[in-house]
């Protein structure tokens, strides 16, 4: 699976049937923070993704 994060940097991770929750966590991201896309679609954190998918991290702005 690729991580592509919201710098544009893309990692290559082994799903091992983890979600995407679980996979966002050990590399240090909250999942609370971010939405979650595959193929221009959000999809939610507790997809298993796929070792072909190409995952889009997308950071959520706060304030007003």
């Amino acid at each position: 699976m690729k991580l592509m994060l919201p710098d544009k940097s893309v990692i290559e991770l082994s799903v091992q049937g983890r979600s995407i929750e679980t996979i966002l966590s050990n590399q240090g991201i909250d999942p609370l923070t971010t939405l979650i896309s595959r193929e221009d679609e959000i999809i939610p954190e507790d997809t298993i993704p796929d070792d072909e998918d190409v995952i889009r991290v997308i950071r959520i702005a706060h304030g007003g």
